[in-house]
């Protein structure tokens, strides 16, 4: 939900300057997304009904800028597996926030109803607000060094 929610969020023009990836932690690949996401993203104007997982890889992590992770415990697996990586990887809720949130993770709805995908969704949305500002300026100054 969160690749689609922030493809939707992203400024129309840097969507070409931007590649936006979802991958899991557990290596997942090629299933789709659960019905109540897509319903969920759908409502919310985005698209999932061509989403398939993949599993984060190093290449995936060596040509990220910024890595937006969901929950604490994948930030850790990401910084011990990737340790070269560690300054690219964020957890959601504390990119870009000088309060630390007193409950960082979002949840996985996996296996729960739509209201809880709803909440997830909803949760994700209002931080990709809040850090869309950091995001947009490390597009610009990535602009300005490579050119």
């Amino acid at each position: 939900m969160a690749e689609a929610l922030l493809r939707m969020k992203l400024p129309s023009r840097l969507q070409d300057e931007v590649d936006i990836q979802s991958a899991g932690t557990l290596g997942i690949n090629g299933m789709p997304a659960a019905d109540f996401a897509i319903n969920v993203v759908g409502e919310m104007g985005g698209d999932l009904h061509g989403h398939r997982s993949q599993g984060v890889t190093p290449d995936l992590v060596a040509k990220s800028d910024l890595i937006l992770a969901m929950a604490n415990e994948h930030v850790n697996y990401l910084q011990r597996k990737y340790p070269n990586y560690r300054e690219n990887v964020f957890l959601l809720k504390r990119f870009a926030n000088d309060d630390i949130p007193d409950d960082p993770d979002i949840e996985d709805p996996i296996g729960f109803g739509k209201a809880v995908y709803r909440e997830c969704a909803d949760i994700i949305a209002e931080e990709l607000d809040r850090v869309m500002p950091a995001i947009v300026n490390l597009v610009q100054n990535h602009r300005r060094e490579t050119t």
